[in-house]
């Protein structure tokens, strides 16, 4: 009882008595810890190269991504610098009236995507009614229905103007990127450039009348 590796039997006295001397520790294997931790060690160093491979390779496509739209960036700003080729601008306008005297003019055009126009309506010389932004979507226009100067518009003769200036201000980089910055590839007669404004500026009309 006080060694280990012995058999012992219990007497009728309340004694214990030796049976046999036995060695029951190799019964028992017991597992290596060296092997446990050199394990433990192994797959610590492969998770920890794992870990380093991802990174490496992150840091490797954004500085791919990095070059490449440094890269697009640089090609956009040559093109804008110097665009090639010309852009007619060109309009077909339909004008319809509503039951309730509403003017809607839609047209279809030339222009680039997302540019913006200036739609009015003129009487005589007289500006009646306007819409300001009207945009270009899949070369097509459509302005909100319009009152001749909160009044319905009446069966006489009217004239549409378009306009737009071709700049920063007034035009979306989408837009821009075709025509180049300042309007370089439009070209025909209803654009116009001059000295007081550095970007092309864009002038269109066409008399229409509303009849009964």
């Amino acid at each position: 009882m006080n060694a280990r590796g012995l058999i012992y039997r219990r007497e009728a006295d309340g004694t214990w008595s030796i049976l046999k001397d036995i060695d029951l520790s190799s019964l028992a294997p017991k597992p290596p810890p060296v092997r446990k931790k050199w394990l433990s060690k192994q797959a610590a160093m492969v998770m920890l190269l794992l870990i380093l491979a991802g990174v490496a390779l992150d840091v490797w496509c954004w500085k791919v991504s990095l070059r490449e739209a440094q890269r697009e960036s640089e090609e956009i700003t040559r093109y804008l610098d110097r665009p090639i080729g010309r852009i007619v601008p060109s309009f077909e306008l339909r004008y319809q009236r509503s039951e309730g005297g509403h003017l809607q003019v839609t047209g279809q055009t030339s222009l680039p995507e997302g540019t913006t126009l200036d739609v009015q309506v003129y009487a005589s010389e007289v500006l009646v009614a306007a819409d300001y932004p009207v945009v270009v979507s899949g070369g097509r226009f459509q302005t909100r229905p319009l009152l001749q100067r909160g009044r319905p518009f009446t069966s006489a003769a009217y004239q549409a103007r378009i306009r737009a200036t071709f700049e920063q201000r007034w035009q979306p980089p989408s837009a821009l990127l075709v025509v180049g910055s300042l309007g370089e590839r439009l070209a025909g007669p209803y654009v116009q450039r001059s000295d007081a404004t550095p970007g092309a500026r864009l002038e269109f009309a066409e008399d229409f009348a509303l009849n009964q």
